[in-house]
């Protein structure tokens, strides 16, 4: 089975897919969490902390992307593809 596609809907596709690997990519450089994190533990234990036996750790501020997150948006940016391809595909129909 072959499927047609016109210039218009190939070109929907790969910004779509342009969009997804992009996503996946900067999903992957920030730690390929699971869940996505909105602050991390520093630890800021000083030679002389380390020595004395003392923990000086402190919660930052930092968005972290997690698999949730990123799976929502590519879930969206799926479903408003088909929805444009299926807009060309019936105005191409419309036009023959």
């Amino acid at each position: 089975m072959k499927i047609k596609m016109n210039r218009n809907q190939i070109i929907v596709n790969l910004i779509a897919l342009s969009f997804i690997v992009i996503i996946i990519s900067y999903w992957i450089i920030q730690g390929a969490e699971i869940f996505t994190k909105t602050k991390i533990l520093v630890d800021k234990t000083s030679e002389l902390d380390k020595m004395l036996g003392v923990k000086n750790e402190v919660w930052v501020d930092k968005f972290i992307l997690g698999l949730d997150y990123s799976i929502f948006a590519i879930a969206i940016i799926v479903a408003i593809t088909i929805l444009i391809n299926y807009i060309l595909k019936t105005k191409r129909k419309e036009s023959l």
